[in-house]
C-alpha cells in the first residue's frame, strides 16, 4: 500500500513540477488521497468529480448556505443511493477474491448473522464522508504553513526522518474537524441554556491550540519533545482512518519536498467552514 502511495504521489507531482506553479488543492490535495480512497473502497476513479461534488454538499455547507439542511441531506441521499446500487451489484456479481471494502461489506456478519443492508449503507456513507477530502484539507493547511515558513521546510529536505515529527506538529496546530454532538436532554452549560435535540460543535482547533496543554500553543514548534493531540478525536470516537491519514500525509510531504524543495505562496488563500475546514485554493510557485 505505501509503495503504491509513493508511486502515485511521484507521478502526480512530477506532472505538476514542470509547470512552475499549481493550485495545490485542485491539482494535488483533492486528487492524491481520493484516488487511494477509491481504490480501497472499490469505487470507480472516473466518477471522482461527482463524488467530490457530493462530499462538498455534505461537509462544506454552513447555516447561511444551507439553513434547512436541504443541500446536506441531498448529498447524503445521493451517496446512500449510489452505495445501495453498488452493494446490490456486488451481491449479484460477487467476487470471492475481491479485497475492497464494499466487497467485504456484503459479507459482514455479527454473531453469525448477516449485517442488515441499512447498517452496511450507513457505515459506507460514514466512510465516504470521512475519507474523501479530510486529508485534502489537512494537507492543504500543512502546505500553506510550509510555504510560508521555509525554516520548517529545511529539516524535511535535509532528512526524511524529520517528516513524522512535522506531520504530528502540523496536525496539532491545524486541526480541521469540527465534531458535533446532539444534546439528549435539557441542561445548562456555564450559563448557556441547552435544549434536548440541540447540536453543539466542538472545533478540535480549540484543543490543539490550548495554552494550558501546550507551551506557545499557537506556534508551530518542530522541537517539541512530545506532541499529543486529539486532531483525530479520542477514545471510541477516534478516527478509524487515522493511520492511513498519517501515512498519506507523510508520503505526500516527503515526496513533494524531494521533487519541489523550494516554493512560495502566491496569494493568501480563502477558507471554507462546515464540518471540515478547508482551503478553497492554494496557489504555489517555484522555479521549474
Amino acid at each position: 500500500m505505501q509503495e503504491a502511495q509513493y508511486r502515485l504521489a511521484t507521478e502526480l507531482i512530477e506532472e505538476i513540477k514542470a509547470r512552475g506553479e499549481c493550485d495545490f488543492v485542485a491539482d494535488f490535495a483533492l486528487v492524491f488521497p481520493s484516488m487511494i480512497f477509491l481504490e480501497i473502497m472499490g469505487m470507480p476513479r472516473e466518477k471522482l468529480s461527482e463524488f467530490m461534488e457530493w462530499e462538498h454538499m455534505i461537509l462544506h455547507q454552513t447555516n447561511e448556505s444551507d439553513p434547512d439542511f436541504a443541500v446536506r441531506l441531498a448529498g447524503m441521499g445521493a451517496v446512500y443511493n449510489y452505495f445501495a446500487g453498488l452493494v446490490a451489484e456486488r451481491r449479484q456479481n460477487a467476487d470471492p477474491e475481491a479485497q475492497d471494502v464494499v466487497s467485504a461489506a456484503i459479507r459482514w456478519e455479527i454473531d453469525g448473522e448477516p449485517v442488515a443492508d441499512t447498517d452496511v449503507l450507513n457505515c459506507l456513507l460514514l466512510l465516504f464522508m470521512a475519507g474523501m477530502d479530510t486529508v485534502a484539507s489537512q494537507s492543504s493547511y500543512a502546505m500553506m504553513h510550509l510555504a510560508t515558513h521555509p525554516e520548517h521546510r529545511r529539516p524535511i529536505v535535509a532528512d526524511t526522518a524529520a517528516v513524522p515529527r512535522v506531520v504530528e506538529e502540523l496536525l496539532r496546530a491545524h486541526p480541521i474537524v469540527q465534531t458535533a454532538r446532539r444534546a439528549t436532554r435539557d441542561g445548562d452549560f456555564h450559563g448557556c441554556p441547552v435544549k434536548a435535540g440541540d447540536m453543539a460543535l466542538f472545533p478540535l482547533a480549540a484543543a490543539g491550540r490550548d495554552e494550558s496543554a501546550y507551551p506557545d500553543a499557537r506556534s508551530v514548534d518542530l522541537g517539541r519533545d512530545v506532541v499529543r493531540h486529539i486532531s483525530f478525536g479520542a477514545g471510541p470516537h477516534r478516527c478509524l482512518g487515522s493511520h492511513l491519514a498519517h501515512q498519506e500525509l507523510a508520503v505526500l510531504i516527503e515526496v513533494w519536498h524531494r521533487l519541489i524543495p523550494d516554493y512560495e505562496l502566491v496569494e493568501q488563500p480563502t477558507e471554507h467552514a462546515g464540518g471540515v475546514w478547508g482551503l478553497d485554493s492554494l496557489h504555489l510557485r517555484w522555479t521549474a
